[in-house]
């Protein structure tokens, strides 16, 4: 589990630069998160409440659903159709705007790992710390500027 909390961390940075990738090409710069962030910024007691729920629950639920039953039925057409599509339909999920390249990535990364382990917690602990780090960043952000 630790070794996901560095996956975590690792697939940050590839995430982003798809999603800078994205903006780029399809000029959306639109902030999808900026509900979670201000929420996120509203002190201490509004963090903690969306880190419950963007770090802890929406991983929990989303794993569970897109790897533990889309990609496990996807299976048994192999593990690239699997990964992959599994991977494409997490991300479409989230909306044709600068989260969907993040999201594949995601996916793609939490497809491999239950292949891998036989779990999908590992993965889990990956979209939470994801989550955490894209939504805490920006707050951070504005609490040191501000």
């Amino acid at each position: 589990m630790l070794a996901a909390v560095g996956f975590g961390v690792v697939a940050f940075v590839p995430a982003a630069l798809a999603s800078l990738l994205y903006q780029a090409v399809a000029g959306d710069h639109q902030n999808v998160q900026v509900g979670y962030q201000a929420a996120a910024a509203g002190g201490l007691l509004w963090y903690l409440a969306t880190a419950v729920s963007g770090f802890v629950a929406t991983p929990i639920g989303e794993e569970l659903i897109f790897r533990g039953v889309l990609a496990n039925a996807l299976g048994r057409y192999g593990a690239w159709v699997s990964v992959l599509a599994g991977a494409t339909v997490f991300a479409l999920v989230h909306g044709l705007n600068p989260v969907l390249p993040v999201a594949f990535v995601v996916g793609v990364i939490n497809a491999v790992l239950p292949r891998r382990t036989g779990s999908v917690w590992p993965g889990i602990v990956v979209h939470g710390v994801n989550n955490a780090l894209a939504m805490s960043i920006p707050v951070i952000i504005e609490w040191v500027s501000g």
